[in-house]
Parts: structure tokens; sequence; C-alpha cells
């Protein structure tokens, strides 16, 4: 996969995560200088970013699995990934069950929920085709569904009152003892995917902090354009509130006559991009860590499994225990991996000396 197609989809892996659960989160972890958790959070995906990259350079072409298996072992190797698979599982079933509960809310309110959840069926078909074919597909997105979330969001500019932006600064980062900061650092987990497509050539830092900067336009975004609306009172008690601003907004000389309507379909095409990431990344360690021959058999598999799981939440407060109940796994894959890949390289070059 060349450079530009990877670059695309780290940018799509994360965009799709920013408009749901993030905002929320954030918003209840700082009630003042909610910049100062988001801005920690990219600077922190950053550091990490630099040194999985730096690790997964001693291996070219080789993936997290073929590293911890060849390094390690297979049953340390499993040992080490069966918790990035629990996360994933579980973040995909959460964050896409919320983006589907905002589909069943906004626009099809009288379509039962089990019928909505067969949209699964589009990153799981996606995951079945591979990486290279979900890669072209998400460049098609990133041309259409980029600026139209970008305009959904700026469309509301208008309605801002600038002085809900202050206090400006929380001088103690409260955040830091809030479990929904670690939470919402689900958000900036989308880095991991690129030790699983099993890079040949170095992606430099230098190509990952410009779209690390972009995302973090989003990810103010996703936060301020509701706060600067509602204000920090309302916007606590809003179960989407990036999705209720652009409810604000009437522009009837648009395509669709109702924002909203414009914005989640926007949201919803990129996520099946991250969604069919997220597939293809567990059904792959299903193969390579549990030696499943049939690809076709662990996707299908674990398509049921995820359809029955996401069936079987009930409402929007199990979405919240999961999602906390995820952070463990959470901190672990975005922590404990990209350390674990950098000292496997570093031991793999001593050997080389």
């Amino acid at each position: 996969m060349n450079k530009n197609l990877v670059l695309i989809l780290f940018l799509l892996v994360h965009l799709s995560l920013f408009f749901y659960l993030y905002p929320v989160n954030i918003i209840e972890a700082a009630t003042k200088g909610s910049w100062e958790p988001i801005l920690v959070g990219f600077l922190l995906e950053a550091l990490l970013t630099g040194v999985y990259l730096k690790g997964l350079s001693a291996f070219p072409g080789k993936d997290i699995v073929d590293i911890f298996t060849g390094v390690s072992g297979k049953w340390i190797a499993r040992a080490m990934l069966v918790p990035y698979f629990i996360f994933l599982f579980v973040n995909f079933n959460v964050a896409h069950r919320m983006e589907l509960d905002s589909v069943n809310v906004v626009l099809l309110p009288k379509t039962p929920m089990l019928f909505l959840l067969l949209l699964y069926g589009i990153p799981f078909y996606a995951a079945w085709k591979g990486i290279q074919s979900i890669a072209r597909g998400a460049v098609i997105v990133s041309v259409f569904g980029v600026p139209l979330i970008l305009f959904s969001l700026m469309s509301g500019i208008k309605n801002f009152s600038f002085q809900q932006i202050f206090p400006l600064l929380d001088t103690h980062m409260t955040f830091f003892s809030k479990t929904q900061f670690y939470s919402a650092l689900f958000a900036h987990t989308g880095f991991l995917f690129l030790g699983m497509i099993g890079l040949k050539d170095k992606v430099s830092m230098r190509y990952i902090i410009p779209v690390l900067m972009m995302l973090s336009f989003f990810g103010l975004c996703a936060v301020y354009v509701p706060l600067l609306i509602f204000g920090p009172e309302a916007i606590i008690y809003l179960r989407y509130p990036v999705v209720l601003t652009s409810d604000t907004v009437d522009m009837e000389w648009v395509i669709f006559d109702w924002l909203p309507t414009f914005f989640i379909i926007s949201t919803i095409a990129v996520s099946m991009v991250e969604a069919a990431v997220s597939f293809w990344i567990m059904t792959t360690l299903l193969q390579k860590l549990f030696s499943f021959r049939k690809r076709g058999v662990a996707i299908i598999g674990l398509g049921i499994l995820s359809y029955v799981f996401s069936a079987m939440i009930v409402n929007t407060d199990w979405l919240d225990r999961l999602n906390s109940w995820n952070t463990i796994f959470c901190l672990y894959s975005i922590l404990v991996i990209p350390m674990m890949v950098w000292m496997m390289s570093s031991k793999y070059r001593r050997n080389s000396a």
C-alpha cells in the first residue's frame, strides 16, 4: 500500500470517532478549558505514533502479529494481542451502535434497530475484500465525505455565542482525575492499524504530524461547535450534541433541507471505512493467532457475533458502561503495544549487530 493511501486511511479511521462519544466524554471531563484534554490527547498520540513507527521500521513488511510471534512465540503473542482484539470488538459495537442510534432517532424513528444493524454488512463485505479494497474506497469517501462534514460543522458559525468559550483555562487540569478523559482516548487508537498493514516503506512522522494537526481541528470543532451554540450548562444533558448543532441551522438552499440529514449521512459514510478497517484487523488477528484457515469463516462468525452483541445493547446507558469498561483495554492498546514493538525492535537491532 502506498504512502498516500495509508495517510487517507489514517485520517478517516480517526475522523469517524470524533462526533458521537468523544465530545460527550471531553465535555464531561472538562467543564472549562476543554481544549486542554483535546491537546493532551493529540500530543500523547503523536508521541506514541512516533515510538510505534520507530519500532515497526525494524521489521519492514511484517505486521505486529508476525513481530510478536517471531520474537516471543505464538502464546506470548496471543497473550499480548488478545486485549487489543477485545478493545476493537467492544469499540466497534459501541461506537457504531451509537451512530446507528442517531440514525434511528433523527432519520428513521420507525425503523427497528435490528434492521438498521444490517448496515454492518457493508464493513463486513469490505473486510472480506481486503485492506487494499478498503483503502481504494476510502479515497472516494474522503473526497465527498470530509468536505460535507466540515461544511456541516462550520454552517453553525452564525449561531455561535463566543463568550461561552470562557473560562479558557483550567490551571489545575482537573480532567486528569476524570475517568471520562481516559475513556475519550479511544478516539486516538486509530494509529494502531499502521502495525497491521505490514509497512514495506517507512512512513515518516513528517507526514503523520500534518494529518494529526488536521484531526485536532476536527476534534476541537466536535467539542466547541456545540459548546458555543448551547453553552456548558445545557450541553452536558445532550446525547448527540454535534448532530443537534446542525439542527439549529436553517439553510433551505442545501441539497437536504434538513442539515442533520446532511451530517449524519456523511459521518456514516466515513464510519463505514473505520468499521471495515477494525473488522479487517479483528479477522486478521483471528486468522494469525488462532490459525483460522479460511478468512470467510472468521468474517461470518465474527459478523454474527457482532450483530448479536449490538442487538443486546438495550439503551445508551449500556453504551456508556461498555465504553467505560473498555477504557482498560484502550489504555493497554495505545500504551503497551507501541512500547512492546519498540522494545522488540531494539532487541532485534542489537542481535543483528
